[in-house]
């Protein structure tokens, strides 16, 4: 394989040459993904490359390759996970965690429930990395109560099956006084701070145990596809078509959730259901029957709960602040009435806007009101401080993103994604639910052993010259296949929650492989359903848009097209 350095030099003082500019764009993709895959460099440094390589081989111009690292999508991302780093930094995704498991945790599968509602649903917010990380301790302190109240229980039965022992335990009973009772608990809890050997389970304990660490990195996938910002494949997808439509692709913050949460939704309940009838099988899953010693893990959640004490006045201004960038996200272009943004000039303002807006006032609001008037001044306690953001802020993320849209530039610069388009033009005789439906398959099972956002940012391209070359709405591609890079549920190092539960050492490969293939493929028809049926209406994807036409570009394109024929419908 030629280096970079020949091939460039080979380029000089040549008429540019279409085919070779493919080969040079198909040699600098691959290697860079084969980068991405065996990890020979730290993947945000793999990130990198494309602004070295590609203007040293003559394919883009660094001034043009630059530009695409810091994007609209780039500060999204950053003024989110600010916002995230708030959250964090005041506790308040702990408080919003152990509250949804005090209200609906009450045996094993409501209990697993209300473990994937608390990550899913933190998860929409933060990274699917810290949603894991910070729940996978909780459900661990749960798994310890649960494991001992199994040993309790079973203890007891084999007393109850011999009458005399029965008579001696309702004996003790009627005479114990509280202070054994209360050492009785503290027992408890005690056994329960300790971590015990997994391998020396019974065969129930040990399901369980898979059962409830899979929820949890299932749950912060999952979550991650409702809002724009829950997953970096999201604003990867978002920063290309507004880049390719000049931000008139109809695609905001609001509009995603409106798509993503039902997909997520009906995504995280099916891994419920399918988590049950693979660990717990399916009498038990569809029966009504209570477990026993349940109230003993209310009782330490609540007391958990209850440790964390009333609201904090920096917590309720982070709440302040993170309600505040919801309601300016949802009504910037709400679509059913006017929102704020029309009262500035049209494309001055983006979703980043409100994004660093918020971002910026946490720097400012006041942790605390102080008596004194110079603490504040003196000390600088605001929400957020530079020195804990920059150490949280996921800077490889960023980079990541921006060495995905540089990708993407070369793909288009150079002709790639067109010839890429053309040799999958085979697609365009099936029908466009099915064609969808390989593609979302071929996405999900790419990102089980690469970065999710490394193959969304291959994707995007050559999906979007697909789609204009068979005269179909992009959208109806490049959407579902985005989120469909966020199913990767078989492999530990598919994904960063994957590796965090694997590493606890309750599973082996072959568990998450069984249960996480079947979730792929119920997940990818779910998605790819959605854009079917109500993503077709919503996004209006039967009328093929203008901007698509006037993509630069386009009208090059070697796919067959009949331009007299109607814009087919997407009838599945």
């Amino acid at each position: 394989m030629p280096s970079p350095t020949t091939a460039a030099a080979t380029s000089k003082k040549r008429t540019p040459d279409p085919s070779l500019a493919e080969s040079k764009g198909a040699y600098g993709l691959l290697l860079i993904g084969i980068y991405w895959i065996t990890e020979a460099f730290p993947i945000a440094v793999t990130a990198m490359i494309p602004i070295v390589l590609f203007p040293l081989m003559g394919v883009a111009s660094e001034k043009k390759l630059a530009t695409a690292y810091f994007s609209s999508a780039s500060f999204i991302l950053i003024g989110g996970m600010g916002c995230a780093i708030a959250i964090e930094k005041w506790n308040l995704h702990r408080r919003f965690a152990l509250k949804v498991l005090l209200l609906i945790g009450s045996d094993v599968r409501r209990l697993m429930l209300g473990f994937m509602m608390a990550t899913g649903g933190i998860s929409m917010w933060i990274s699917n990395t810290a949603s894991a990380a910070m729940m996978i301790p909780i459900a661990q302190a749960v798994l310890v109560q649960l494991i001992q109240i199994r040993k309790r229980d079973k203890s007891l039965h084999i007393h109850e099956s011999e009458e005399s022992e029965l008579e001696i335990i309702d004996n003790e009973k009627e005479h114990c006084d509280p202070e054994d009772e209360e050492s009785a608990t503290l027992s408890i809890e005690k056994d329960a701070s300790d971590r015990f050997n997994f391998n020396e389970l019974d065969l129930e304990s040990k399901k369980l145990c898979k059962m409830i660490s899979l929820c949890i990195c299932y749950a912060a996938s999952c979550g991650g596809i409702a809002t724009l910002t829950g997953s970096g494949t999201n604003l990867v997808m978002k920063g290309h078509i507004d880049r390719i439509s000049d931000g008139q692709s109809g695609l905001t913050f609001s509009s995603w959730f409106v798509f993503g949460f039902p997909v997520a939704l009906l995504s995280l309940l099916c891994a419920w259901l399918v988590l049950q009838v693979f660990f717990l099988g399916v009498r038990q899953t569809f029966c009504c029957k209570k477990e026993s010693g349940f109230g003993d893990v209310n009782k330490i959640l609540l007391e958990e709960y209850q440790r964390l004490g009333p609201l904090s006045f920096s917590e309720k201004g982070t709440i302040g602040h993170f309600v505040l960038l919801l309601l300016l996200w949802f009504f910037q272009e709400p679509e059913v009435f006017t929102g704020w943004s029309s009262i500035f000039p049209k494309g001055y303002i983006g979703n980043g806007v409100p994004s660093l807006l918020v971002l910026c006032s946490l720097f400012i609001f006041p942790n605390g009101i102080s008596k004194n008037s110079d603490d504040f001044m003196k000390h600088g306690h605001a929400l957020l401080n530079w020195n804990i953001t920059s150490a949280k802020m996921p800077w490889g993320t960023i980079l990541l993103l921006g060495g995905g849209f540089a990708l993407a530039t070369v793909c288009e610069t150079s002709g790639l994604s067109i010839w890429l388009a053309d040799q999958m033009s085979v697609l365009s005789t099936l029908p466009l639910w099915l064609m969808a439906l390989l593609v979302n398959l071929i996405a999900s099972l790419a990102t089980e052993v690469t970065s999710n956002v490394a193959i969304t940012t291959i994707l995007m391209p050559i999906l979007t010259d697909l789609a204009i070359g068979i005269h179909v709405h992009p959208v109806y591609l490049l959407l579902p296949a985005s989120i469909s890079t966020s199913f990767a549920f078989m492999l530990p190092v598919a994904t960063p929650p994957n590796t965090i539960v694997f590493s606890y050492g309750y599973l082996k490969v072959f568990d998450m492989v069984r249960v996480g293939f079947v979730l792929n493929l119920i997940c990818v028809f779910i998605v790819t359903m959605a854009i079917s049926t109500y993503g077709r209406i919503y996004f209006n994807l039967d009328e093929f848009p203008e901007w698509a036409i006037k993509t630069t570009g386009i009208l090059n394109t070697t796919l067959v097209i009949n331009e007299t024929s109607p814009i087919p419908q997407l009838a599945i």
